[in-house]
């Protein structure tokens, strides 16, 4: 086996191992506004056209609609077992604020949304009492913010800008990888420190774990994650630095400060990935036969019904199905948030 075959399954080969059978659900993008209103979408199609559309282009805040559905199924399932669903919800902690500034500013979500969006804090609050959310960090903004000030003053910055959806150029197929980068060396108004202070403010507690917006990390942001009390990754098996290598540390252990966690399967029903409960089922499987905990990828974009509420209701269908399989196949299962099963692993490695 060649040199560069070893290291890339090294971080496998050096896992830690787990005797319970434990299912993590971890979903991004939480508090992200994208387009604010109808006649948002309605711009873009008429720029772009709708087939240029991805899935991205039709998500949005979550609803109090969204969480209300999701919340109702997540409910019928607490009686299960000691351990019933949760859903780690990673949370933007900032959006862009639409409105005739003439420079790029910011709301925090503890202030509230933009024009267009509904004031979801208060069923926030109801779904973290209920335990069928726990907040943890994904980020400031989700965007390069370097980039994102540049973009704001060229003519199609302000033209996106006044129709409601600055960075809506970044959801259309093609394009990606633009604005992408807020922990990459690139952006050089990194605010981590901001997006910690602004999630305790929100939440009351400071999280221990995130997950980089587009999975790109680099040396400067991650040292100072650490400084705000970040000590578990998420999707490390995703991650990449600005120059695009990939991090081979061991899976579940502890190293450079950090618990390094995976994402080991996915719920992503849209036509454009195919990842049904199916096929989430047989990835869980394949987690636990290693020992391993299944960790699902689970994006907030799946149940955003506010432009597309075909899909949000595929997708709690697709999430019914799945945990009605899960329960079937192994009922002593136990769904811990991250953070439960980050200071699981801390303990461990600390004793």
């Amino acid at each position: 086996m060649s040199n560069i075959r070893i290291l890339r399954y090294l971080p496998h080969y050096l896992r830690k191992r787990f005797d319970q059978k434990i299912i993590v659900i971890e979903s991004d993008d939480w508090g992200l506004e994208r387009a604010l209103e109808n006649s948002s979408i309605d711009f873009f199609k008429k720029k772009f056209g709708a087939v240029k559309f991805s899935r991205w282009t039709l998500d949005a805040l979550e609803t109090k609609e969204d969480m209300e559905m999701l919340f109702d199924l997540m409910e019928s399932y607490k009686n299960k077992s000691l351990h019933p669903p949760v859903i780690t919800a990673n949370f933007i902690t900032h959006n862009i604020k639409h409105s005739s500034e003439s420079e790029l500013k910011f709301i925090p979500i503890s202030e509230g949304f933009n024009r267009g969006s509904e004031d979801v804090r208060e069923i926030y609050k109801t779904g973290i009492q209920k335990k069928y959310i726990f907040p943890q960090l994904h980020g400031y903004s989700h965007y390069n913010l370097t980039k994102l000030n540049e973009y704001f003053y060229t003519d199609e910055g302000i033209e996106f800008y006044a129709n409601g959806f600055l960075t809506g150029r970044s959801t259309i197929k093609g394009n990606m990888k633009f604005l992408q980068g807020e922990l990459s060396h690139e952006n050089k108004d990194l605010k981590i420190e901001e997006s910690c202070d602004e999630f305790l403010r929100m939440f009351g507690f400071k999280s221990d774990t995130v997950i980089p917006p587009t999975y790109i990390l680099d040396n400067e942001a991650s040292e100072r994650l650490k400084q705000c009390g970040i000590t578990m990754l998420q999707s490390s098996n995703r991650l990449l630095k600005s120059d695009g290598s990939r991090y081979t540390v061991p899976y579940f252990r502890r190293k450079n400060g950090f618990v390094w966690s995976v994402r080991n399967a996915r719920l992503d029903p849209h036509e454009d990935y195919g990842f049904n409960s199916d096929q989430c089922i047989a990835d869980i499987g394949k987690s636990f036969n290693n020992r391993l905990p299944a960790i699902i990828d689970f994006h907030r974009v799946n149940i955003s019904g506010r432009y597309a509420p075909a899909y949000r209701d595929k997708t709690l269908s697709e999430l019914k199905k799945l945990f009605d399989k899960i329960y079937v196949q192994w009922p002593e299962v136990k769904f811990l948030n991250s953070s439960v099963l980050n200071k699981i692993i801390w303990q461990q490695e600390t004793r």
